[in-house]
């Protein structure tokens, strides 16, 4: 008989945390019973059951609820610092793995937890996705984890790909707040030198929430003074993957980020990759080679990127395959899902 497993992500919207959490759903659901629990439901939700993994929403771990988990699963996956509560909940329980994601801004004001974390370390196995987010954990809570890059599957269809536009269309799909850096982005656009600025479309993702304001009312404001900026609502992944086909350029202008899966995407997609040196796969890339790297929060850097990238765009059609190369050695698919087996699931 299977094993079952139970997997907890932070929140059911649409975000990176929560597609790499359903990418590990699908490979241990060729193995095990898979089900997700959330303290809240929202679009990922069909992406999970669409995979076969059944989901549970439930606001707090109750005892009731730690009963019912520790007696009818294996073992557990927890995803993000911000499943502490769970891991805590589980602790010495039954078997728990721990996937961490974040960089430093999501440690602020959780100094205080530092108890908590080790004593949670002590009970559960601590992955990272990557070495930015391993480095920051061990900052914070001198906790040493263990490297698990997270893969994507491969979605690309070539004969889908549209490059046949007027502009280069260049996309930002993230979270609007400080951490992602939408406000180096908007600075990078408005010092351009209006010529090139003029041959891109600069299509923003994200949405208005109470504690990113400054943030997005700066694109707002972006939107506004220039035609070719546009302003959308995060969308669903699926939605998302089918925009790529029309864009050419991916920006990740995050402070820091252990991996953005956009720009995981991006390179899927045979899309030019631009990226901060506070993002973890920016170790993965040679600037100019296979994407582009700019300095951290240096908005005139990045805007150096953005202006070489539309002067040479005719002739990055192999820096394009090159990041594709990225993609299939590092976040495929096949290479994750031998890692996750590897790692997870022997109890």
């Amino acid at each position: 008989m299977k094993k079952n497993v139970l997997l907890f992500s932070h929140q059911m919207k649409v975000g990176g945390a929560p597609t790499v959490l359903c990418e590990m759903g699908k490979i241990l659901n060729k193995k095990y019973n898979v089900v997700v629990l959330s303290p809240s439901d929202g679009a990922m939700r069909t992406q999970f059951e669409e995979a076969g993994i059944s989901v549970l929403i439930s606001g707090e771990i109750t005892d009731a609820l730690r009963d019912m988990i520790v007696q009818e699963f294996d073992f557990a996956v927890a995803n993000t610092t911000l499943a502490l509560p769970v891991v805590v909940k589980l602790a010495g329980r039954m078997p728990v793995y721990w996937w961490i994601h974040e960089g430093t801004l999501a440690y602020e004001g959780r100094q205080e937890m530092k108890e908590y974390y080790q004593f949670a370390a002590k009970y559960a196995r601590i992955f990272s996705a990557g070495h930015v987010a391993a480095e920051n954990f061990y900052h914070f809570y001198r906790i040493k984890t263990e490297i698990l890059e997270f893969g994507l599957s491969d979605c690309y269809v070539a004969a889908r790909d549209n490059r046949k536009h007027d502009h280069i269309n260049v996309i930002c799909p993230s979270t609007v707040c400080e951490l992602k850096g939408q406000d180096i982005l908007v600075q990078a656009i408005k010092s351009m030198d209006a010529g090139l600025r003029e041959k891109c479309k600069f299509v923003f993702l994200g949405e208005l929430r109470n504690d990113n304001a400054k943030e997005y009312q700066m694109i707002e404001t972006l939107a506004k003074e220039y035609q070719n900026v546009e302003l959308h609502p995060l969308v669903e992944r699926e939605k998302l993957l089918d925009l790529y086909y029309d864009m050419d350029v991916v920006v990740a202008p995050s402070r820091e980020d252990a991996t953005p899966a956009t720009i995981v995407e991006g390179l899927m997609y045979h899309k030019i990759c631009i990226c901060s040196s506070g993002t973890g796969v920016s170790r993965y890339l040679k600037d100019g080679w296979d994407g582009f790297v700019f300095e951290n929060a240096n908005a005139d850097d990045l805007r150096n990127k953005l202006e070489y990238m539309v002067r040479n765009f005719a002739d990055l059609g192999e820096l394009r395959e090159r990041g594709r190369k990225v993609y299939e050695t590092i976040y495929s698919y096949d290479i994750f899902e031998k890692n996750v087996l590897e790692k997870i699931g022997t109890v």
